[in-house]
Protein backbone atom coordinates (compact mmCIF):
# COMPACT_ATOMS: atom_id res chain seq x y z
CA UNK A 1 0.00 0.00 0.00
CA UNK A 2 1.35 2.86 -0.64
CA UNK A 3 2.86 5.29 1.99
CA UNK A 4 0.53 8.24 2.82
CA UNK A 5 1.55 11.58 3.89
CA UNK A 6 -0.62 13.52 5.95
CA UNK A 7 -1.00 17.09 6.89
CA UNK A 8 0.52 18.93 4.13
CA UNK A 9 -1.49 21.60 2.31
CA UNK A 10 -2.38 20.81 -1.25
CA UNK A 11 -3.71 23.42 -2.77
CA UNK A 12 -0.38 25.59 -2.08
CA UNK A 13 1.41 22.70 -3.65
CA UNK A 14 -1.00 22.38 -6.97
CA UNK A 15 -0.76 23.40 -10.71
CA UNK A 16 -3.55 24.81 -12.38
CA UNK A 17 -2.93 21.88 -15.11
CA UNK A 18 -4.14 19.28 -12.68
CA UNK A 19 -7.67 20.54 -12.99
CA UNK A 20 -10.58 18.93 -15.58
CA UNK A 21 -9.41 15.54 -14.96
CA UNK A 22 -12.37 13.46 -13.13
CA UNK A 23 -14.46 13.57 -16.59
CA UNK A 24 -13.80 9.71 -17.82
CA UNK A 25 -11.78 8.78 -20.88
CA UNK A 26 -14.07 8.20 -24.17
CA UNK A 27 -12.78 4.89 -23.97
CA UNK A 28 -10.43 3.02 -21.32
CA UNK A 29 -9.58 3.28 -17.65
CA UNK A 30 -11.42 5.95 -15.65
CA UNK A 31 -8.81 9.35 -14.54
CA UNK A 32 -8.58 9.86 -11.04
CA UNK A 33 -10.62 12.25 -9.74
CA UNK A 34 -9.53 15.66 -9.82
CA UNK A 35 -9.76 15.89 -5.40
CA UNK A 36 -7.74 12.96 -5.59
CA UNK A 37 -5.62 13.84 -7.86
CA UNK A 38 -4.88 17.18 -6.20
CA UNK A 39 -3.99 15.37 -3.03
CA UNK A 40 -1.69 12.86 -4.79
CA UNK A 41 0.09 15.50 -6.52
CA UNK A 42 0.26 17.28 -2.81
CA UNK A 43 1.88 14.28 -1.26
CA UNK A 44 4.96 14.64 -4.20
CA UNK A 45 3.88 12.29 -6.86
CA UNK A 46 5.58 12.95 -10.18
CA UNK A 47 2.94 14.34 -12.21
CA UNK A 48 3.74 11.80 -15.39
CA UNK A 49 3.72 8.82 -13.30
CA UNK A 50 -0.28 8.91 -12.34
CA UNK A 51 -1.70 6.42 -14.37
CA UNK A 52 -5.26 4.18 -14.52
CA UNK A 53 -5.72 1.19 -15.07
CA UNK A 54 -9.21 -0.80 -15.93
CA UNK A 55 -9.55 -4.04 -14.48
CA UNK A 56 -12.76 -5.69 -15.12
CA UNK A 57 -14.60 -6.84 -11.87
CA UNK A 58 -11.98 -4.58 -9.88
CA UNK A 59 -12.63 -0.75 -9.15
CA UNK A 60 -9.55 1.69 -8.06
CA UNK A 61 -9.45 2.19 -4.15
CA UNK A 62 -9.27 6.08 -3.98
CA UNK A 63 -7.52 6.32 -0.78
CA UNK A 64 -4.55 3.86 -1.83
CA UNK A 65 -3.78 6.49 -4.34
CA UNK A 66 -0.77 8.05 -3.37
CA UNK A 67 3.48 8.58 -3.12
CA UNK A 68 5.64 5.50 -3.25
CA UNK A 69 8.73 6.63 -2.40
CA UNK A 70 10.10 9.92 -3.27
CA UNK A 71 8.08 10.67 -6.30
CA UNK A 72 6.49 7.18 -7.42
CA UNK A 73 3.34 6.63 -7.81
CA UNK A 74 1.11 3.59 -6.31
CA UNK A 75 -2.58 2.63 -6.21
CA UNK A 76 -4.42 -0.49 -5.49
CA UNK A 77 -7.58 -1.99 -6.96
CA UNK A 78 -9.87 -3.98 -5.03
CA UNK A 79 -12.64 -6.42 -6.47
CA UNK A 80 -16.39 -6.06 -6.28
CA UNK A 81 -16.78 -8.23 -3.56
CA UNK A 82 -13.67 -6.29 -1.55
CA UNK A 83 -12.02 -9.35 -1.25
CA UNK A 84 -8.24 -8.18 0.21
CA UNK A 85 -7.31 -11.22 -0.97
CA UNK A 86 -7.86 -10.16 -4.35
CA UNK A 87 -6.50 -7.01 -4.26
CA UNK A 88 -4.34 -5.75 -7.78
CA UNK A 89 -1.37 -2.97 -6.71
CA UNK A 90 -0.17 -0.78 -9.57
CA UNK A 91 2.91 0.95 -9.05
CA UNK A 92 4.78 3.96 -11.35
CA UNK A 93 8.40 4.72 -11.23
CA UNK A 94 11.11 6.64 -12.99
CA UNK A 95 13.74 4.28 -14.66
CA UNK A 96 14.05 1.55 -17.03
CA UNK A 97 12.90 -2.15 -16.96
CA UNK A 98 15.49 -5.27 -18.59
CA UNK A 99 15.80 -9.05 -17.87
CA UNK A 100 18.03 -8.94 -15.17
CA UNK A 101 15.55 -6.52 -12.85
CA UNK A 102 12.59 -8.88 -13.73
CA UNK A 103 13.99 -11.96 -12.46
CA UNK A 104 16.00 -9.76 -9.21
CA UNK A 105 13.18 -7.32 -8.04
CA UNK A 106 11.05 -9.10 -5.35
CA UNK A 107 7.04 -9.27 -5.80
CA UNK A 108 4.94 -8.42 -3.05
CA UNK A 109 4.96 -12.15 -1.63
CA UNK A 110 8.48 -12.90 -1.98
CA UNK A 111 11.11 -13.71 -5.04
CA UNK A 112 10.65 -14.38 -8.44
CA UNK A 113 10.50 -17.87 -9.57
CA UNK A 114 9.60 -17.18 -13.13
CA UNK A 115 9.75 -14.09 -15.52
CA UNK A 116 8.72 -14.61 -19.34
CA UNK A 117 9.89 -11.45 -21.60
CA UNK A 118 7.18 -11.05 -24.79
CA UNK A 119 6.87 -8.05 -27.45
CA UNK A 120 5.32 -5.48 -25.00
CA UNK A 121 5.97 -6.73 -21.34
CA UNK A 122 7.73 -8.83 -19.25
CA UNK A 123 5.49 -11.33 -17.02
CA UNK A 124 6.84 -12.31 -13.54
CA UNK A 125 5.76 -14.98 -10.99
CA UNK A 126 6.29 -16.30 -7.58
CA UNK A 127 5.33 -16.42 -3.95
CA UNK A 128 1.57 -16.84 -5.05
CA UNK A 129 1.69 -13.82 -7.01
CA UNK A 130 1.40 -12.38 -10.58
CA UNK A 131 2.90 -9.17 -11.90
CA UNK A 132 3.01 -7.91 -15.65
CA UNK A 133 5.88 -5.05 -16.33
CA UNK A 134 5.50 -2.49 -19.40
CA UNK A 135 8.72 -0.20 -19.93
CA UNK A 136 7.46 3.16 -21.52
CA UNK A 137 9.10 6.63 -22.04
CA UNK A 138 11.62 6.43 -19.29
CA UNK A 139 9.35 5.19 -16.49
CA UNK A 140 8.06 1.56 -15.65
CA UNK A 141 4.43 0.36 -15.23
CA UNK A 142 3.83 -2.71 -13.11
CA UNK A 143 0.59 -4.38 -12.20
CA UNK A 144 0.45 -7.04 -9.42
CA UNK A 145 -2.66 -9.63 -8.53
CA UNK A 146 -2.80 -12.84 -6.41
CA UNK A 147 -2.30 -16.17 -8.95
CA UNK A 148 -5.59 -17.45 -9.68
CA UNK A 149 -7.85 -13.96 -8.55
CA UNK A 150 -7.29 -11.92 -11.78
CA UNK A 151 -7.11 -13.52 -15.36
CA UNK A 152 -3.49 -13.81 -16.30
CA UNK A 153 -4.90 -12.04 -19.78
CA UNK A 154 -6.57 -9.54 -18.18
CA UNK A 155 -3.74 -8.71 -16.19
CA UNK A 156 -1.35 -7.65 -18.99
CA UNK A 157 -4.06 -6.20 -20.53
CA UNK A 158 -5.12 -3.84 -17.95
CA UNK A 159 -1.34 -2.60 -18.49
CA UNK A 160 -0.89 -2.62 -21.50
CA UNK A 161 -4.25 -0.46 -21.34
CA UNK A 162 -2.74 1.92 -18.85
CA UNK A 163 -3.78 5.55 -19.61
CA UNK A 164 -1.67 8.64 -18.21
CA UNK A 165 -4.01 11.16 -15.86
CA UNK A 166 -3.19 13.51 -18.92
CA UNK A 167 -5.24 10.95 -21.25
CA UNK A 168 -2.00 9.50 -22.40
CA UNK A 169 -1.77 5.96 -23.63
CA UNK A 170 0.72 3.85 -22.66
CA UNK A 171 3.41 3.19 -25.42
CA UNK A 172 5.36 -0.13 -24.50
CA UNK A 173 8.95 -0.43 -25.70
CA UNK A 174 9.92 -3.90 -26.94
CA UNK A 175 12.09 -5.62 -24.19
CA UNK A 176 15.27 -7.24 -24.60
CA UNK A 177 15.66 -10.59 -25.06
CA UNK A 178 16.48 -12.81 -22.19
CA UNK A 179 20.88 -12.89 -21.52
CA UNK A 180 22.00 -16.76 -20.95
CA UNK A 181 24.59 -15.88 -17.83
CA UNK A 182 25.85 -18.94 -16.21
CA UNK A 183 27.91 -17.17 -13.75
CA UNK A 184 24.58 -15.92 -12.11
CA UNK A 185 23.58 -17.91 -9.30
CA UNK A 186 19.77 -19.09 -8.78
CA UNK A 187 19.80 -17.69 -5.56
CA UNK A 188 20.58 -14.55 -3.24
CA UNK A 189 21.13 -10.72 -4.68
CA UNK A 190 22.56 -11.99 -8.43
CA UNK A 191 26.16 -11.12 -8.07
CA UNK A 192 28.30 -12.76 -10.53
CA UNK A 193 30.39 -15.54 -9.24
CA UNK A 194 33.99 -15.87 -8.63
CA UNK A 195 35.26 -18.92 -9.69
CA UNK A 196 39.04 -17.25 -8.44
CA UNK A 197 38.07 -15.75 -5.24
CA UNK A 198 40.34 -13.37 -4.33
CA UNK A 199 43.33 -14.49 -6.49
CA UNK A 200 42.36 -14.47 -10.25
CA UNK A 201 45.28 -15.90 -12.07
CA UNK A 202 47.35 -12.80 -13.34
CA UNK A 203 46.26 -10.83 -10.87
Amino acid sequence: MPRVLAGLSVLALLPAAGCGTEDAADDGPVPLPDATFQRVLGQGVDPGLVYAVELPGSSLAEQSAGVLGDADYGATYVPAQDDPTGQAHLRVSRGTYHTARCGRDPLPEGVVASCVPDATGWYRTGGGWQEYVVASDGHVLALSAPVGAVDRADLVAAALGARRQDGGDLTPATPSSPVSRGDLPTTGDGAPIDPYGTNPPGG
